[in-house]
């Protein structure tokens, strides 16, 4: 058992976000006139307000997707699965200071302060590629760990021992 490091972490985020913003791209588009604003932008690219209202509502996609992730990692975090499909698919889970399922409360901790960790540049997460605990600042807020699942890669791996307190 060991820590899960960035690049596995990133990727389980890719696997988890892309659907998730799929789905907010096509309601917009077909709900919210998104379709109207791509059509006006496509149309004139020199036009303006076409390029500001295109990029108003690309940015209400973005940061909508990340809420609504943010939603879905507390629900599947505190799961039975300790993670979400996108850490279940790269075989990592997500673990309390005592290497348990993550409580609800504990849960809505991490994933409300990855908005901390995101609005600072997305440092917070950047920040697991550096700490010696493979940490992001929600993850230190919260005091979880990302550990590689059983069967996976280096599961001979001695397991870095959980900090005390």
């Amino acid at each position: 058992m060991k820590y899960a490091g960035f690049w596995r972490r990133s990727l389980a985020y890719m696997f988890d976000i892309l659907p998730i913003t799929l789905v907010m791209a096509v309601l917009f588009y077909f709900y919210f006139g998104f379709d109207e604003i791509v059509q006006a932008r496509l149309q004139d690219k020199g036009d303006i307000e076409a390029r500001k209202s295109f990029l108003q509502m690309r940015n209400w996609v973005r940061d909508l997707s990340f809420l609504a992730w943010l939603g879905y990692c507390f629900v599947m975090e505190s799961s039975p699965m300790q993670g979400t499909i996108g850490k279940y698919l790269l075989g990592i889970k997500v673990v309390d200071q005592h290497g348990e399922r993550l409580s609800y409360s504990k849960s809505f901790l991490r994933s409300s302060t990855k908005l901390a960790s995101y609005a600072a540049l997305s440092l917070g997460f950047l920040w697991v590629a550096f700490s010696k605990q493979k940490q992001g600042w929600h993850d230190k807020a919260a005091q979880t760990f990302v550990i590689c699942n059983k069967g996976s890669v280096n599961e001979n791996e001695p397991a870095p021992p959980f900090p005390a307190g």
